[in-house]
């Protein structure tokens, strides 16, 4: 079997209230975990939430969503530095 989403493609993550606190959301695929046998499983970062989940195939669907434009120099955030 082959991985159906790609690494950096976004995609949709369903809830797991009864098992996890993982809420529903477009997420980012960071890596494609490798496998013998059982379920394909991804590691994947949710774009409203800092942490990683690893997570089953079935538990993603493909998503119309976007990442967030980062700004214009690239850069996610800016911090002001002044020297003494």
């Amino acid at each position: 079997m082959t991985h159906r989403f790609r690494v950096g493609q976004i995609v949709e993550l369903r809830a797991a209230p009864r098992t996890s606190n993982r809420r529903a959301g477009p997420c980012e695929v960071l890596f494609c975990l490798p496998h013998d046998r059982g379920p394909l499983l991804y590691r994947v970062r949710p774009l409203d939430e800092g942490s990683e989940r690893v997570v089953d195939e079935a538990d993603l669907s493909p998503s119309e969503a976007t990442k967030p434009d980062a700004g214009a120099d690239g850069k996610p955030f800016s911090i002001a530095i002044t020297r003494r």
